[in-house]
């Protein structure tokens, strides 16, 4: 029984790092952009406007993407998606690396946004069939932390092939990997330990009833699990964004005087960081799924918008403790997102369980997407319209967008928050007393 369970073990976690592998190909995907940013700007002879709007684009592609890519993850699987995803993001990128106009690069930024959507929500629904309960806060924290390693990889591997050879070569070359990545995912990856699981969802979706579809994703959306995962995500996780999938690079090269070296491993340690707070935070949750979750989401977010606000009360650059406690505080609210899947997952059925997902994801990507159309526009505004023309006063400016958008998820998250307390003691004593021995 020991050897099964071992066994059993082994095979749910090659299935989570396959899974994963295609989730560190979207994440690479995602953020190729903001690392070449720049260089952007001046291969397509862009504004800092359109040059934004590559990447919001993108999130917002995404964010409405995740409905009905919940709605055929909860009816197609992990699998199927995933292989789904990483092939459409390859398409994206091919598109990008022979694009020579400006529409043909915007083309292939959506690509990669409906690719993209396909594979987080998955590798999720995929943990919920390999995992017991317990686990699942400190491995979708993981999830999160590690897949966004691709992050990493478009910063250093993607730009020095980008360096060493030419804008085409490092798109084609990252297009080549997601193709290899689609056929393993196809050929490899088990959805659940029971095979019968996998064949019977086909049968379903075979013969689905669209009919029931509007209906089963307004119920979803109406949970107050969903609507305050919604808003946990969208205040939680786009700061983050800001920095490592456009600005970031621009900000710290014009504010605080660093070289692209000093940038890049700034943005690295950042990613790095997530993963250790992901750990802390997964068992935080687990140990109090009540409290504990509320308290990391209040006291993230406070702790980003205090150290934004001593960062632009002065013009740079900045002492270095300054610069480590923005970088703590921008990756634990990174960290502090995945909370908002542990939100979506209560009141909700097995079933809906992608959807439900899919809603609370959608946060985190339309913020991200206003944050960044706002820096953009605002750097206009104030005649910053390219690379050349940014300035300290500009871009501590432009990076104020973020406050709104604070401001207005607390308020949703907090509005909801009695409703979804209530249902969070009534599921912390179900388990309290299914536990109990009899």
């Amino acid at each position: 029984m020991g050897a099964a369970r071992r066994s059993g073990e082994i095979v749910a976690y090659a299935m989570w790092i396959l899974a994963m592998s295609g989730y560190v190909f979207a994440a690479t995907c995602r953020s190729s952009l903001s690392a070449t940013g720049i260089q952007a700007a001046l291969y397509f002879n862009i504004s800092s406007a359109a040059l934004s709007s590559f990447v919001y684009l993108q999130l917002f592609i995404y964010a409405i993407a995740q409905i009905p890519a919940g709605i055929l993850l909860d009816r197609f699987g992990p699998k199927r998606m995933i292989t789904a995803g990483c092939m459409l993001m390859s398409v994206g990128q091919v598109i990008m690396a022979l694009a020579t106009a400006t529409w043909m690069a915007v083309f292939a930024r959506a690509a990669v946004g409906i690719g993209d959507a396909c594979i987080f929500i998955s590798v999720i629904r995929l943990l919920a069939a390999w995992f017991p309960m317990r686990r699942l806060p400190v491995m979708n924290q993981l999830t999160a932390q590690i897949g966004n390693l691709g992050q990493i990889i478009s910063v250093y591997p993607f730009v020095w092939v980008m360096n060493m050879a030419h804008w085409k070569t490092a798109f084609l070359s990252l297009a080549a990997i997601g193709f290899l990545m689609a056929f393993c995912v196809l050929s490899l990856l088990r959805e659940s330990p029971s095979v019968q699981d996998t064949h019977a969802r086909v049968q379903s979706a075979v013969g689905l009833n669209w009919s029931g579809v509007l209906h089963d994703l307004c119920s979803v959306a109406r949970l107050p699990g969903t609507i305050c995962g919604f808003w946990v995500h969208s205040i939680t996780w786009f700061s983050n964004t800001l920095m490592n999938q456009l600005w970031g690079f621009p900000f710290l090269l014009t504010v605080e005087r660093y070289s692209r070296a000093q940038a890049s491993a700034y943005l690295a340690w950042g990613t790095a960081t997530c993963v250790v707070w992901a750990l802390l935070f997964g068992r935080f949750a687990s140990a109090h799924p009540i409290h504990g979750r509320i308290m990391l989401v209040y006291v993230t977010v406070g702790a980003q918008m205090l150290c934004w606000t001593i960062l632009l009360a002065t013009a740079g650059p900045h002492p270095q403790a300054v610069m480590i406690a923005l970088l703590l505080s921008i990756s634990s609210g990174m960290a502090a997102s995945s909370v908002a899947f542990d939100f979506a997952r209560e009141g909700c059925l097995p079933k809906d369980l992608g959807t439900a997902t899919a809603l609370a994801n959608i946060g985190g990507f339309l913020s991200s997407g206003l944050v960044l159309l706002g820096v953009g526009q605002l750097l206009d505004w104030q005649g910053a319209s390219s690379p050349r023309l940014y300035t300290s006063q500009s871009m501590r400016v432009a990076v104020l967008v973020q406050y709104p958008m604070w401001i207005i998820g607390l308020i949703g998250f907090s509005v909801m928050l009695p409703k979804v307390f209530a249902r969070l003691r009534e599921r912390s004593l179900q388990l309290s007393v299914a536990e109990r021995p009899h």
